[in-house]
């Protein structure tokens, strides 16, 4: 076996472990992602250990941009551009109504409170 192969071997293990880890904290936010990745590994195992790993490698990717950042930090160099990911998330009708009805009342209050600092002394 070649040696670049069998390092190439070893970092694909790392990244799927890496991968398998970030998965199985998802998995524990949300326990419907725990449960399509059980499923997905009974049915497509290969798909899944090559998802993992993709997912491992941009996990890693991150933690030594981190790593670099906070040593650039440390040194007194300035941080690179940070990077802040989110995702978004569909509310109910029921949360929007109650939203609007709230920010109505937030407007209300402020418009209140200028008119009694108006009127005070």
């Amino acid at each position: 076996m070649n040696p670049e192969t069998i390092l190439q071997t070893i970092q694909k293990g790392f990244r799927v472990g890496i991968g398998a880890t970030t998965s199985l904290v998802e998995g524990i936010q949300n326990p419907a992602l725990y449960q399509q990745n059980l499923d997905r590994l009974r049915t497509n195992p290969l798909g899944l250990v090559e998802e993992l790993a993709g997912k491992g490698a941009v996990t890693e990717e991150e933690a030594r941009r981190t790593v670099d950042r906070l040593w650039a930090n440390r040194n007194g160099q300035p941080a690179s551009e940070m990077v802040v990911t989110t995702q978004a998330v569909p509310v109910g009708p029921d949360v929007q109504a109650e939203l609007k009805s709230l920010t109505e009342q937030l407007i209300a209050l402020r418009q209140e409170i200028a008119t009694l600092r108006e009127q005070a002394p």
